[in-house]
C-alpha cells in the first residue's frame, strides 16, 4: 500500500455503534489472553456499551479509497488533554498504515482544540499495539495502577483496564 494512501473519516452516527462494535471485537482474541476477565467487556462490546459510549465519546470510522471501512479511534477530551479511548482496526487491515491515520486524525482535531498532549493506556503485552504507539511518538509516562489511577486528579479512574499503561503524546 503506498504511504499515504486517501482515506476518509467520518463521525460516527448512532446507527454505526454495531460497526465500532465489531472494529472492537475483530481483535478481541488477541487481548483475552492478557486482560483481566473483568475488562473482557472492552473488548466485547454489546447494546448497552454501544449506547453507553456513544454518549460519552467522540467515534470517527475510517474509510478506504476502495470505499472499505477499516477502523474507528475515539476521543474524548479533559481539559487540556485528547484521550484516545478505542483505536481498532479490522484485524484485515492491521500493519497498513490505517492507525497512523486515524491519530493522525486525532491530532488534527486535537490541535485544533488548543490541547496540550493526547494520552491513551495500552496493555505491556499488546507488543503490535505499543509499536505502534511508540513509532508515532507516544511514550509511555505511567507504569503503576495507583499513579495512573491517581494521574489528573482521577481522570483515568473510569477508563483504567488492569495491568494497563498510560502512554502520552505532546503536541
Amino acid at each position: 500500500m503506498s504511504e499515504n494512501p486517501p482515506i476518509t473519516l467520518k463521525k460516527a452516527r448512532r446507527e454505526d455503534m454495531n460497526k465500532i462494535a465489531q472494529f472492537i471485537s475483530s481483535s478481541a482474541e488477541w487481548y483475552r489472553p492478557l486482560i483481566d476477565e473483568k475488562d473482557l467487556g472492552e473488548h466485547l462490546p454489546d447494546q448497552k456499551w454501544m449506547e453507553k459510549n456513544y454518549h460519552l465519546r467522540d467515534f470517527y470510522i475510517g474509510e478506504n479509497h476502495k470505499n472499505q471501512e477499516f477502523g474507528t479511534i475515539s476521543l474524548q477530551y479533559f481539559g487540556d488533554i485528547t484521550y484516545l479511548g478505542y483505536i481498532y482496526l479490522d484485524t484485515r487491515f492491521v500493519g497498513k498504515g490505517y492507525g497512523k491515520k486515524l491519530i493522525d486524525h486525532a491530532k488534527k482535531i486535537s490541535l485544533k482544540k488548543g490541547q496540550e498532549a493526547m494520552i491513551l493506556i495500552s496493555h505491556p503485552e499488546a507488543k503490535w499495539a505499543i509499536r505502534a504507539y511508540e513509532k508515532y511518538g507516544f511514550e509511555k509516562k505511567l507504569e503503576a495502577k495507583s499513579e495512573i489511577l491517581n494521574y489528573r486528579n482521577g481522570l483515568m479512574k473510569p477508563y483504567y483496564e488492569e495491568g494497563f499503561h498510560l502512554y502520552e503524546y505532546k503536541l
